[in-house]
């Protein structure tokens, strides 16, 4: 029996979806155990995840960046022969080995024609790098085939197994363990599935059933959407005069269909506002600020001969205010966050130029709403979700509400209180 065993941190909420991932795979690989943990069970059940990692042929872990648990880990699962760490601590991505790919403490950087493929993917700016990785990771794999080095196979394994995970939904994860079962851990699975894909950045209403690629697209189709009363009775409405909020959700939480994302949508409307609910993988944040909104004030300016964004989309439309959901530095995101400060003027450039306000208002993502009522905001979600952006020009950051046993839940009194705002 090979075991996998799966910790995922700052998404407790998703480990229903993980273990239902795990059944599905295990239904066509029997010899496959499968362990999900979440962040919460290594102070709530410290001993069984020791246990399992006693022996565990696979360790994998997402979100973790407590100090305390990045060194609890790190000692408990460097003898596992295949370590894969995505989007947490640099303390525990450094552990990361596959084959004969690995990170390490002193990561010496992909091979030069590996770095060649990767740079035709960005835009050339420094703050653009994660998120053109991003994009490359959709055919970096396809491509990386055609280069004649030796640890580019595991390299290559590496990239699809980031982008199952990153695809994210259960049939997703699903074939991510299929595919280590093969590829590494000697079992027989079959066919393996290609990801399940959607765009990495995009736009959704809950009226919608797809996603928007363009705010433009998004717009247009919200001015003539068909809305229906209680009555089966059409309702029209005109919305162009109406102010328009940027919003940035993370766009694991849209695919894993997380409840609280149309409740927030809902309450914007309800409040007299024009929802424009953007999702991103989380470093992308700063593209869609810079590229697809634009504001009274940016179109005065180029008016005037002043073009500050030269990146910004035909499709980009006007905003009146932008609310991010998702905290972390503007850019960088979560892979952005143990470097705080570093790409401060890129963003105050980028606000500067749209000159709204950015309001960031979140739900705590792990801490409950008893702790959170009773002994206030965790000194974690503290920073991430709320001093991090503070540093980039964030105002007014308003928890949403948090976690109740392992669902999002928004308070409605808070969520009233941002659309006021």
């Amino acid at each position: 029996m090979k075991r996998i065993v799966l910790i995922a941190g700052f998404e407790s909420f998703n480990a229903d979806l993980y273990r239902d991932a795990a059944k599905l795979a295990q239904q066509r690989c029997p010899e496959l155990e499968i362990c999900v943990f979440s962040d919460r069970d290594l102070a709530a059940q410290p001993e069984a995840v020791e246990a399992a990692l006693q022996g565990a042929h696979v360790f994998f872990a997402s979100l973790i960046f407590d100090y305390d648990q990045v060194q609890w880990l790190r000692q408990r699962a460097q003898q596992i022969p295949i370590r894969l760490a995505f989007e947490s601590a640099l303390e525990l991505i450094s552990l990361t080995q596959i084959g004969k790919f690995a990170i390490g403490d002193k990561p010496q950087g992909m091979p030069k024609p590996v770095k060649f493929i990767l740079d035709k993917f960005g835009s050339g700016r420094e703050e653009d790098k994660l998120a053109g990785y991003l994009s490359f990771l959709k055919t970096g794999p396809k491509l990386l085939k055609f280069v004649p080095i030796g640890k580019v196979q595991d390299l290559r394994n590496w990239l699809i197994i980031y982008g199952y995970w990153n695809a994210g939904g259960s049939e997703n994860v699903a074939a991510m363990f299929w595919f280590l079962a093969e590829k590494y851990l000697e079992l027989t699975v079959g066919e393996i599935p290609a990801a399940i894909e959607t765009p990495n950045m995009g736009l959704l209403h809950p009226d919608y059933a797809g996603y928007f690629e363009s705010p433009k697209a998004y717009l247009a189709w919200y001015s003539q959407r068909k809305r229906i009363n209680s009555n089966g009775q059409r309702l029209s409405e005109d919305t162009t005069s109406l102010p328009v909020v940027g919003i940035l959700l993370y766009r694991k939480h849209v695919i894993t269909k997380q409840r609280y994302i149309p409740q927030l949508i809902r309450a914007f409307e309800q409040a007299g506002l024009v929802p424009l609910p953007i999702f991103i993988n989380g470093v992308e944040g700063h593209v869609a600020v810079r590229d697809w909104l634009t504001t009274a004030h940016e179109q005065q300016q180029r008016r005037q001969g002043k073009v500050e964004i030269l990146s910004l989309s035909s499709d980009a439309v006007k905003v009146d205010a932008i609310v991010s959901t998702i905290g972390f530095p503007l850019v960088g995101g979560p892979a952005g966050s143990m470097e705080a400060g570093r790409q401060v003027d890129v963003a105050k450039r980028i606000l500067t130029a749209k000159n709204v306000p950015y309001f960031v208002a979140a739900p705590l993502l792990i801490q409950d709403i008893y702790s959170w009522t009773r002994q206030g905001v965790g000194g974690l979600q503290s920073v991430v979700l709320y001093a991090l952006p503070e540093l980039d020009g964030a105002i007014d950051t308003v928890p949403l509400g948090g976690l109740v046993g392992d669902q999002i839940y928004l308070v409605p009194e808070r969520m009233k209180r941002l659309s006021r705002r």
